[in-house]
């Protein structure tokens, strides 16, 4: 508005004072004093005017540059423009204006399309591996199972056919055990079990050359405890433990000793536990004491033999006394001859050699040696013959053919003398021959 009224304002100036002639300029004339009046009111009134544009808001927001060149353009000169913007107020910092970012595009398309993607590929993938699984790993993991399934019934049926086994066996042992003797771990002695105190006891130990500590526990503590029902007014009370170890320590000092002590441990060790010894509670003791502990000695029940221990020691006995008989084998006679002829053969078995005779010389006659040697070769040959053993057919041809060598050179030669080679190998033969007979 301001900038119509300023150009109504200028259109409506006179061109007759922008047009005046400069030909009269020293002349001052009326119609120039009017002009000049005229001026100067419009002059006036077009500073006020700008004065009211540079004033509205619109205008003081707006860079001072661009005020100055609307003053010009609206004709007026330097002074008047600096004047003016004097008076104008100081003129705060500009705000810049506030800007926005742009917002972006939309993105659900893309943002479906991608999810559409993402899901067609995560369901083509486990299409693909449930496949695969399905068709390759399932069944091996399927015939795995089954496997380790029947292995592991296999070593079940297994451990419960050992159970039963072992079942049975014991059964079977504890029916064969049963006639068995059983040893009783409190048994005494019978070299001290007839002693009835302990002098008696420690006597006899010195007769064997046993010391204290080498004797039977159950026998010394039952010796001491007779021995303390043996003192007087002391015939039906039983011992309690200090008055059991008194005695025990009376009849031998060297229990007071270190290693003494330490023995008299292993005593009470076996009071404790033995079968014989019974702990016996005393009523009487005042209450808030603990009650002695007396012992009672009882004697061990006779164990009745089973039938198979009465069985092995009768075997036992009739073992002990039995005397074998001497009795005369069929074979003796052949036996002994057998040995001799060995022996004989073993005797000359490293003679000096003798050649064989020379042709168309006569041999010397034979001598009692000579037939008695061919008798007991005839003997042999008919025991040979005559036995009837199966498995000794092998051993007759054996003998047979060394009993023709012998033979053969006893006819030949002046003597039953041949050669070393000869002898060795005859002397091999009638050693099995004789084992086989012995055996």
């Amino acid at each position: 508005m301001a900038e119509e009224n300023e150009k109504a304002s200028t259109a409506s100036q006179p061109p007759s004072s922008e047009s005046a002639p400069a030909s009269q300029p020293d002349a001052p004339q009326p119609s120039e004093i009017a002009t000049s009046s005229a001026e100067g009111g419009t002059r006036s009134e077009l500073i006020s005017r700008a004065r009211v544009f540079l004033s509205s808001p619109q205008i003081q927001s707006q860079d001072i540059f661009a005020k100055r060149r609307f003053l010009l353009d609206k004709g007026l000169n330097e002074s008047e423009i600096e004047l003016l913007l004097r008076e104008l107020p100081p003129q705060l910092p500009r705000v810049p204006p506030r800007t926005y970012p742009q917002p972006p595009p939309s993105g659900l398309l893309t943002l479906l399309i991608g999810l559409a993607r993402i899901f067609s590929w995560v369901a083509g993938g486990s299409a693909a591996l449930i496949f695969l699984y399905h068709r390759f790993l399932l069944p091996r993991i399927i015939r795995t199972a089954e496997a380790r399934k029947s292995l592991k019934l296999h070593q079940v049926t297994l451990l419960q056919k050992l159970n039963t086994s072992l079942q049975s066996l014991k059964e079977t042992q504890t029916q064969s055990y049963a006639p068995l003797p059983r040893s009783n771990p409190h048994k005494e002695p019978s070299l001290f079990a007839d002693c009835h105190r302990l002098l008696d006891l420690l006597n006899r130990s010195e007769t064997h050359h046993l010391e204290v500590n080498e004797l039977p526990h159950l026998s010394l503590l039952r010796c001491a405890w007779e021995d303390f029902r043996k003192l007087p007014d002391c015939a039906d009370s039983n011992p309690r433990t200090e008055e059991l170890f008194q005695v025990l320590e009376s009849r031998i000092p060297w229990l007071v000793s270190d290693a003494g002590i330490a023995f008299e441990h292993t005593l009470w060790d076996v009071l404790s536990t033995s079968s014989a010894f019974e702990a016996l509670t005393s009523q009487d003791s005042p209450e808030g004491t603990s009650a002695p502990v007396c012992w009672v000695y009882v004697p061990p029940k006779a164990v009745v033999p089973t039938p198979f221990l009465s069985s092995l020691e009768s075997l036992s006995k009739t073992v002990s006394t039995y005397q074998p008989t001497s009795t005369s084998s069929p074979y003796q006679h052949t036996l002994q001859a057998m040995s001799e002829f060995t022996g004989y053969i073993s005797s000359n078995l490293y003679t000096a050699y003798r050649p064989p005779p020379i042709p168309g010389i006569a041999a010397p006659l034979t001598g009692e040696s000579t037939d008695e040697l061919k008798k007991e070769i005839r003997a042999l040959k008919g025991l040979v013959l005559n036995r009837s053993v199966s498995n000794f057919r092998g051993y007759c041809s054996f003998l047979m053919d060394g009993i023709q060598e012998i033979l053969h050179v006893s006819d030949t030669q002046s003597e039953c003398i041949v050669s070393s080679t000869t002898v060795t190998i005859l002397y091999m033969k009638f050693v099995s021959v004789e084992a086989y007979l012995y055996s």
